[in-house]
């Protein structure tokens, strides 16, 4: 056992001590993604009749069977640390924030009001409403990758894999009447992995560009439902959870009735997970050469 020890350790020092780590690549980037899988895609919205009336309702899969995701934008960021002389193989530091939904265009319907009038009766009137949503990620993580013909200084493929620290976010917005918005919002941190493909294009010893896929499992761990009255999915409540494990948790945010009325529903096991597709720029920051000679003074 403390021979197994001390072999990792002559390893660990042996490879940093070869490592390049004068020779990092900066990459920053923008992107397109695109959600994949059933329990990633949907749509958040639905239509239900009401005494006559088409009424716009938030669809009962909505958080259920999916999140209602859908094209968006990415920006991030890498560090790259070759390991080795001839750039090929290299530790990768990212930090990557993604909003997806950002061309889903805002959802204008009627909602059904209870109203109770004079003399006691209740009654259910249709009101104007409108919806909008979002839903983000904030990445971060740490992984390895290969660049097969980076020592050319010229094109070089390179494909590597990452684990990956995600904050999700999202929040649905409803508006009454054009006047006064109320939302509800969850957040979760789970822990999942990226692949990382592309090819590298060396333009100067300074620049270079960079045309990449990638694809993201990003709740792979500590998925949870909260299955409590307090944790219920509410309008107002920004605080909930994203709710991605099998189970039961409460909503009042489904129906063609504002009602306020806490349900408990059934939550799927869902995976959220989705592809990008991204151009970047490469800032090479190899240090200058030193010849190691010195001048003598006069």
């Amino acid at each position: 056992m403390k021979l197994l020890k001390y072999l990792l350790l002559v390893l660990l020092f042996t490879s940093v001590s070869y490592s390049q780590f004068d020779k990092t690549i900066l990459q920053v980037g923008i992107g397109i993604v695109e959600p994949f899988g059933n329990t990633s895609k949907g749509t958040y919205y639905a239509n239900e009749m009401l005494n006559g009336y088409s009424m716009l309702t938030i669809d009962t899969s909505f958080m259920t069977n999916n999140y209602a995701m859908k094209t968006g934008l990415t920006f991030f960021g890498k560090a790259k640390f070759n390991f080795d002389k001839y750039s090929v193989t290299r530790g990768v530091l990212f930090a990557a924030f993604n909003t997806f939904n950002t061309f889903e265009p805002t959802k204008s319907g009627m909602i059904g009001i209870p109203v109770q009038l004079i003399g006691g009766q209740i009654d259910t009137v249709p009101s104007p409403i409108n919806y909008s949503y979002t839903f983000n990620s904030f990445s971060f993580g740490l992984g390895f990758e290969l660049a097969p013909t980076a020592f050319t200084k010229k094109v070089s493929p390179y494909f590597g894999a990452n684990m990956s620290f995600n904050l999700f976010n999202g929040k649905l917005t409803s508006t009454e009447n054009n006047l006064d918005s109320v939302n509800t919002s969850f957040s979760d941190f789970r822990i999942g992995v990226n692949f990382d493909a592309g090819v590298e294009f060396q333009i100067s010893k300074q620049f270079g560009l960079a045309l990449g896929v990638k694809y993201d499992l990003g709740n792979l761990l500590l998925k949870n439902t909260n299955s409590g009255i307090p944790d219920a999915i509410v309008w107002g409540k920004t605080n909930g959870s994203l709710n991605d494990e099998e189970g039961t948790f409460f909503s009042a945010i489904y129906g063609p009735v504002l009602n306020g009325l806490r349900r408990q529903v059934i939550s799927k096991q869902k995976q959220i997970n989705w592809g990008t597709i991204y151009l970047a720029a490469n800032i090479y920051l190899d240090k200058p050469k030193t010849t190691g000679k010195t001048t003598k003074k006069k």
